[in-house]
């Protein structure tokens, strides 16, 4: 399907929003949801509301051309057709490049080097992945629909720093060369939420809300 996980759209776009990229690369775009998302949070956001004002560098690859739609031609500067592991090599680097919901969809060899290749051409690779492996076929006569592995955080190239923020159904890993900043991840973690708005709203029982709400945050994290 052209499409992915709704409950990966908020640790995505809260990690990206927290990176600050001026570039992104979206592998595998599909319908073009992320580019909406990442257009408006990175660039509407800081009101800068029409096209010709837009300043991050955003594009897209997508291995299936029946995909292809008006949002690919109004949201991304240019989408790359063909499979993303033979388009990488040949394009400039970004700060972010996000694979979101695509590498269960490749051979594990495939995949490591795309994820290689990615840590070679980004600053950041942001993706999203099924905590657990299911069957998929080539769902609308799309045979890169077809699910083939089980990515975990251990098939990320050896020296690969990396953080995961575990969503309902899916993962988030966030992965560099070099170190990630903490800031990146804490606000996407659902768990970090919670206690936020729980240290928030304890804060009326005066000295003994904050320790009470770490303590439901150790309890959450440990049970989790």
């Amino acid at each position: 399907m052209p499409t992915s996980d709704v409950h990966n759209i908020v640790p995505i776009l809260s990690v990206i929003q927290n990176l600050q990229p001026r570039s992104v690369l979206d592998i595998g775009c599909g319908f073009g949801k992320y580019g909406v998302l990442l257009r408006e949070y990175l660039d509407v956001w800081h009101e800068r509301l029409e096209a010709e004002d837009w300043q991050i560098r955003l594009e897209g690859i997508d291995a299936f051309a029946p995909y292809h739609n008006p949002i690919w031609d109004y949201i991304y500067r240019k989408v790359h057709v063909g499979e993303a592991q033979e388009i990488l090599p040949t394009l400039p680097e970004f700060d972010v490049i996000l694979i979101a919901d695509v590498i269960e969809h490749l051979e594990r060899e495939v995949a490591i080097e795309l994820v290689r290749c990615g840590l070679s051409k980004g600053k950041f690779v942001v993706l999203s992945t099924p905590k657990e492996f299911y069957p998929q076929q080539d769902v609308n006569e799309n045979p890169y629909e077809i699910h083939r592995i089980l990515w975990t955080r251990a098939d990320f190239p050896p020296g690969t720093q990396v953080k995961a923020v575990p969503g309902l159904s899916c993962n988030v890993f966030v992965a560099s060369r070099g170190p990630i900043p903490w800031q990146a991840t804490y606000v996407a973690d659902l768990r970090n939420v919670l206690y936020l708005r729980s240290r928030h709203k304890l804060r009326r029982l005066g000295p003994f809300g904050w320790p009470l709400a770490a303590t439901l945050r150790w309890l959450n994290r440990r049970l989790a």
